[in-house]
Order: structure tokens, then sequence, then C-alpha cells
């Protein structure tokens, strides 16, 4: 009995080229491999703000979430959808001896857009517990004007800059001296 040939799948693949979305230059964020481009749209893409960039700089712990909700010929089009700070960053952070002050909000940004907001602030020394409410309360208050007050894009590069971690820190450390801030993860929902 003659054996069916079996058709090599890997050949009907093409290849596409992902795109950072519009807020970042729309620069090449990678190549994916489909045979469908339909199955492209939802597909999630991660890059550190150094491949970004294309430099080498200092937060580049950093990494960011896109996901592709556009395929025209050869390119398929992303959006950003989040970041993450790096595990063992945040863990080299964490000693003994510090308090480390988690806030988890929900704010809504000037053009109506819902997103996540997950900050850590670590002490230098042992906070006291009215201490660490006064700082997470500073911290809410701070993440969740600034986003009342500035558009999506706008919101998302402070956070990325920086800038927005380094304003929360000026204010909380008036309550108790502290080591660090970082905007550890945002979610858009």
């Amino acid at each position: 009995m003659a054996r069916k040939r079996s058709k090599d799948k890997w050949k009907a693949k093409q290849w596409y080229t992902v795109l950072a979305p519009r807020m970042f230059g729309e620069i090449k964020a990678g190549d994916t491999v489909t045979d469908e481009p339909s199955k492209l749209i939802g597909r999630r893409v991660g890059m550190t703000l150094g491949e970004l960039t294309g430099k080498l700089i200092k937060s580049s712990n950093l990494k960011l979430i896109l996901k592709i909700d556009e395929v025209n010929h050869n390119t398929a089009y992303t959006k950003f959808v989040g970041h993450k700070m790096d595990n063992g960053y945040l863990r080299s952070l964490a000693r003994k001896g510090i308090s480390k002050i988690d806030s988890n909000i929900d704010v809504k940004t000037k053009d109506g857009e819902v997103m996540c907001v997950k900050s850590s602030c670590f002490t230098l020394k042992k906070a006291s517990g009215l201490q660490v409410k006064l700082i997470r309360k500073v911290v809410e208050e701070i993440i969740t004007d600034r986003a009342r007050n500035l558009e999506l894009n706008q919101y998302i590069q402070e956070i990325i800059l920086g800038k927005l971690s380094s304003d929360v820190y000026k204010a909380a450390k008036k309550v108790y001296p502290l080591r660090r801030v970082e905007i550890t993860k945002t979610e858009i929902k």
C-alpha cells in the first residue's frame, strides 16, 4: 500500500514584521511567523526598553507588553497593553530591616481608558503601620490625580520614563525616608 506523503506545514508559513505602537515611533519590535494572518491578532509580544530605544539605558529592567491588533501585508501593528518590572531587580531592592509598601490602584485617564497600576515603595528602615498607611495614601493620590489629568499616551510615557516614580518619591519621602519607588506593573483593561 502506498503511503500518503505529508505536506510540509513550515513551508506554508510566512514571516511578518511586528511594529511597536505609534507612541513609541513604530520601530521594529520583532518578527513572527504564521500560516494565517488572522492568527496573529491577539498575539502578545514583549520587548525591553533597551530594545525599544536601541541604547543600553539604566532602566533596562522594564519590559513592555504589546498586543498585535492589525495585520497589513507583511506587517503586524501592535498596541500597548501593559508593562512589568523584572522580578530579579525587585527582589534586589527588598532587604531585611526595611519596609516594602505595595499598592494596587485602578485609574481612569483623561481620555476614558481604565488601567491597573501597581507600585512598590522601599524604605530605608522599618516603618511603623501608620507611616505605611500614610505613604500608601500619598502614592494613591498622586497616581490617580496624574491619570485624571493626562491622556493614556502621556500617562504611559511618564510611567516608562520614570517621571511618575520620581514625583511619588519626592512627595512620599516627606512622610518617611524612602530608598526607591517603582511603578512595577501596568495593565490596560
